[in-house]
């Protein structure tokens, strides 16, 4: 409660539209994470709410450098995804790869292969080695196959890097 009621606080204090708008995500955000964070699952339409607000965060911060494209079937919108598994994706490609104005970071999600839902953006490294231990990816993986039994592709070339995730 200390967390919204700083958050409304803050909201209150600022005259300015942007500021709250953007005090209004960051609160969308953490009541998502709340909510879900002992569940073992979310619905599609569920996630993609939440990567609404998320990612306006991350448009603040990155502006142009950071484009998003969702494009799904309406009927997969009731299937099952762990909480959380789109945005580690996301949070992902940009804390591996380069996004700026000249090199824009696209991210895709979509359902283009029919029993997969594919997450896929442009692969340009950054440059600098960053310290990572997988983990996000990782436990993506592993939460498909404890609470699914389903394995999770990942596809890697030159100019793409694609994680497909079984649609349940």
């Amino acid at each position: 409660h200390f967390l919204f009621n700083t958050l409304n606080t803050l909201s209150f204090l600022t005259s300015e539209d942007s500021v709250k708008e953007y005090i209004a995500e960051l609160a969308d955000v953490y009541r998502y994470v709340l909510q879900y964070k002992e569940m073992d699952t979310a619905t599609l339409e569920q996630e993609l709410k939440f990567i609404e607000s998320y990612f306006y965060i991350l448009k603040a911060r990155l502006e142009d450098a950071i484009e998003i494209s969702i494009d799904l079937d309406k009927n997969i919108l009731q299937s099952k995804i762990p909480p959380l598994t789109l945005q580690l994706l996301i949070e992902n490609a940009v804390k591996h790869n380069i996004a700026s104005s000249s090199k824009k970071l696209f991210i895709s999600i979509d359902n283009q292969d029919g029993s997969f839902l594919r997450v896929q953006n442009n692969y340009q490294p950054k440059s600098s080695i960053q310290i990572s231990a997988g983990v996000g990816i990782t436990n993506i993986i592993q939460r498909y196959n404890l609470l699914f039994r389903k394995e999770v592709l990942i596809e890697k070339n030159n100019s793409t890097f694609t994680v497909k995730l079984p649609i349940i």
